[in-house]
């Protein structure tokens, strides 16, 4: 059986630990697992020892790190199992890791979605696609989308945002001393911007009327 020839603590931390076996092995172990199997200098370690020590502290370190990670701002699921790919967890681990912290309530992917869509609400400052695919990046499913978009139709007019936003952009083209557009010139402009914040054509096409006074406009 492998045989311990040394521990040590492992820096800046309180609860893990260093096993260097005769082997050559050398293990990351938690400190309950230090007290458990009461390891020391010349401890015998069966394999079944050294492999709960192995997959046990591999689970904790990875919920520190998930719970860490959460710790400065709220995360999507997706979020969070990449941060713990990236750190080399195992995918069975991040899986069993990400379904506690679900039970627990620290990921809610709705709860997520409705306050990132409240927050672009109350900044006035994407339209719905920009929303949907800022979502999906994110690793939001699609039936989420569209659950907290619907919610969002009810509390705010995706016309009068655009308009609002439109009009301020204007405002910065008239009165920009580097070149004065023509009104073509104003009108892609504004329709550039819009486009790029996320507003559907229909949108667009109502506010380029509403400021251009113009029947229709060709994009």
């Amino acid at each position: 059986m492998p045989i311990v020839i040394g521990l040590k603590r492992k820096k800046r931390t309180k609860e893990w630990y260093f096993i260097y076996l005769n082997d050559g092995r050398e293990i990351l172990s938690y400190i309950d697992f230090i007290i458990k199997f009461k390891i020391k200098t010349g401890k015998q370690l069966t394999e079944e020892q050294i492999a709960e020590i192995k997959s046990s502290s591999e689970l904790i370190s990875a919920k520190e790190t998930a719970y860490k990670f959460l710790s400065h701002k709220p995360r999507t699921q997706k979020e969070v199992e990449e941060r713990l790919r990236q750190k080399g967890f195992d995918k069975n681990v991040i899986s069993k890791v990400v379904q506690e912290i679900k039970n627990y309530g620290f990921i809610n992917d709705l709860e997520y979605a409705r306050n990132f869509v409240f927050d672009r609400i109350k900044s006035k400052t994407l339209g719905k696609v920009a929303l949907k695919q800022a979502l999906l990046a994110k690793g939001i499913s699609n039936d989420i989308i569209e659950q907290v978009l619907s919610e969002r139709e009810n509390i705010v007019d995706e016309f009068e945002i655009a308009l609002e936003l439109a009009n301020q952009k204007l405002k910065q083209i008239k009165s920009s001393k580097k070149k004065k557009r023509t009104k073509n010139e104003q009108k892609r402009k504004i329709y550039e911007f819009l486009a790029r914040r996320g507003f559907s054509w229909d949108v667009i096409n109502r506010v380029m009327r509403e400021i251009f006074n113009d029947l229709e406009f060709e994009n």
